[in-house]
């Protein structure tokens, strides 16, 4: 067993909620699911996000991105090691949380993170098989932002008529 300590410093981002800007550069993470954006960018590094007050969950990004005071930016000191820190604390999201605080909103501690102990497996070939694993849900959330963003451009030119389909066989 290991703490997850010992694989990252626990830090959190600085902004304010309210730095999220409509069709910013970078992504911006807040404690919600849905990722916000902003213009400007406090990290550039492969990172796990986690929620740390109300509506617990993880994520991971890879490039520039802003978080939230109260999202956990936890970046391994070894990146070879994202995919399977990702899934241990994916995997036990339900643990970490369990020892929140506060009555109204709850909330995560740093030390909540970097004491949770998590089976530690030295395995290169298993820990290769689960990166290859977020590599291929980061390629598929790249394409749905594509797909979104395609849809949201041609679908207008659709319903004004400036695009026809009318002799596209299907």
């Amino acid at each position: 067993m290991q703490k997850l300590g010992f694989f990252f410093p626990v830090v959190t981002g600085k902004k304010d909620a309210n730095a999220a800007v409509e069709n910013g550069k970078y992504p911006f993470f807040t404690c919600s699911k849905q990722i916000s954006a902003i213009d400007e960018y406090s990290f550039n590094e492969s990172a796990i996000l986690l929620a740390g007050n109300g509506d617990f969950n993880v994520k991971f990004y890879r490039g520039k991105f802003d978080a939230y005071q109260r999202t956990y930016v936890l970046i391994p000191k070894d990146a070879s090691l994202l995919g399977y820190l990702y899934w241990a604390i994916s995997l036990n999201l339900k643990n970490i949380t369990s020892n929140f605080r506060g009555s109204v909103i709850k909330f995560i501690t740093k030390g909540n993170i970097e004491d949770f102990e998590i089976p530690f497996i030295d395995d290169r070939e298993t820990i290769y098989q689960l990166q290859k694993c977020l590599e291929k849900i980061e390629s598929n959330n790249y394409e749905n932002i594509y797909l979104a963003h395609l849809r949201d451009t041609l679908l207008p030119e659709l319903m004004n008529g400036k695009i026809d389909l009318s002799k596209v066989e299907i």
